[in-house]
């Protein structure tokens, strides 16, 4: 009978935390209605949150798209250049090599979209690094020094004058590396003295070898300074012709032919970011005790805080001495508002810049780097992963937010002994990837898409940022 019992208040218990909407007088009465040698108590709080505009550490990642250009936005200034290696076709000959003759290098740059004004024109440069190659393993951040690699003197530019282009208007397009797509594409062609040379490495036994003769490139922007390409892909094209003895007529046959050299995941490619005026932008933004930011790829983010030392004392008040009681965090929600253009002040019109991030991780201060690092995926005890959500009230009006359930980082956390005063987490937006046999995530990437999401921040007068929990203590003395 006494199992039967206990069984019997351990399915009530569950049943309690999971009426998390409940106010404390029902809870502290489903619990008080359990017998004494079985105690269980159930309680509710709200605890608030602290919230914080910081700038992180450059952010480290191995892109698959670029940005590159210029613009100024609502959150200052954005420079985005690119150092890329090309991968080395291993075992590949030119056909009839013995005859074969260069005609021209072409650098091949596929665009989706672009930010900014399409119709200002953005002047291409193209240098040849000529200092060091990146390592395939070194996590580079994105604020790498450009000396590191390039030198920069005339003799390593490969492109005489700027490449000028204007976004919105498609003067080169041409098929991606799948053969199926027709993509909008600069094609900037290169000096014929790096043709030439680049033509002349025809070392491909390995991609060491291949990048001992040939480090890589640097694209950048001279000059345009209202808009940025989105860059989906890059290739080396490489335009020849050979020839070869026609039989029976003693006349020589001459084929045209190209080979390309791709900038791929087989290889390391670099996003550089610079944001000359980011100082201003946080002193400016951070004064604002309504509203929270978080842009990227700007590396400017909510730091969120929460008190542990006061959650713990409280749920000592509601549940009695911690020594006779295992706590449980049942449920712990944490919302977080989004902000649209109407609802910001703001003296620019809504535009792309201002659309919010569609993933949003809350990862834990400490482990930020780590994560991203080893290419972790979320939990429930580090980094917390929500998407943007769209909800609509009994009038008919749209409501955005994200949403997390801290209930299983917080009982790891009240249960470590040597924990922090302060609990500290940054909004990190993300781009997901998904496996391809199931709908889980397989994969967590800092956004590196152009994108500012605006939040409720813990101070909001209409409706501050804070945690509902839900946490009970078991009697440890009964079970």
């Amino acid at each position: 009978m006494k199992i039967k019992k206990r069984l019997m208040n351990i399915l009530l218990a569950f049943l309690c935390a999971s009426m998390w909407s409940c106010n404390d007088d029902m809870l502290s009465a489903g619990a008080s209605a359990l017998g004494q040698e079985d105690d269980i108590r159930v309680k509710s709080d709200t605890f608030s949150v602290s919230s914080a505009l910081e700038a992180s550490s450059a952010i480290s990642l191995t892109p698959d798209s670029f940005l590159l250009g210029e613009c100024d936005t609502h959150f200052g200034t954005i420079k985005a250049d690119i150092l890329a290696q090309f991968a080395c076709p291993v075992g590949f000959e030119y056909p009839y090599a013995e005859t074969a003759v260069v005609d021209s290098v072409c650098l091949h740059l596929y665009y989706a979209s672009w930010h900014g004004d399409g119709q200002a024109p953005l002047g291409i440069s193209v240098y040849e690094m000529d200092r060091a190659t990146m390592d395939y393993n070194t996590p580079y951040p994105s604020d790498t020094a450009l000396s590191t690699f390039c030198s920069l003197v005339d003799s390593t530019r490969i492109t005489k004058i700027p490449h000028v282009i204007i976004p919105q208007t498609y003067v080169d397009s041409a098929y991606d590396s799948s053969g199926e797509s027709y993509v909008p594409a600069v094609i900037i062609k290169l000096s014929d003295e790096f043709a030439k040379r680049f033509f002349g490495l025809q070392d491909f036994s390995s991609q060491e070898a291949f990048n001992e003769l040939f480090k890589g490139l640097y694209i950048t922007t001279d000059f345009g300074g209202s808009s940025v390409l989105y860059i989906s892909e890059m290739s080396l094209n490489v335009y020849y012709h050979f020839s070869y003895p026609r039989q029976g007529s003693g006349v020589d046959t001459v084929i045209n032919d190209s080979k390309a050299f791709y900038a791929n995941s087989e290889v390391r490619q670099l996003n550089r970011f610079s944001y000359p005026d980011r100082a201003e932008v946080l002193q400016q933004y951070g004064a604002n005790k309504d509203t929270n930011y978080i842009v990227s790829p700007a590396n400017i983010y909510t730091k969120l805080s929460l008190r542990m030392d006061s959650i713990l004392n409280r749920m000592e008040e509601q549940l009695g001495n911690p020594e006779g009681y295992r706590v449980y965090v049942n449920r712990a929600n944490l919302t977080v508002d989004v902000l649209y253009d109407a609802e910001v002040n703001s003296d620019r019109p809504r535009d792309s810049w201002n659309m919010p991030s569609n993933y949003m991780l809350l990862v834990l201060e400490d482990k930020m780097e780590t994560f991203f690092l080893k290419n972790e995926v979320p939990s429930d005890t580090t980094a917390i992963l929500s998407s943007l959500t769209a909800t609509t009230d009994t009038l008919g009006n749209i409501s955005y937010s994200y949403t997390y359930d801290l209930s299983g980082l917080l009982t790891q956390q009240l249960r470590n002994s040597s924990q922090d005063e302060y609990l500290n987490f940054y909004l990190v937006p993300v781009a997901v990837e998904t496996s391809t046999t199931s709908s889980s995530v397989s994969r967590v990437k800092q956004l590196q898409t152009i994108t500012t999401t605006y939040i409720r921040s813990a101070k909001n007068t209409e409706s501050p940022m804070d945690v509902e929990m839900v946490y009970s203590g078991f009697n440890k003395a009964q079970h």
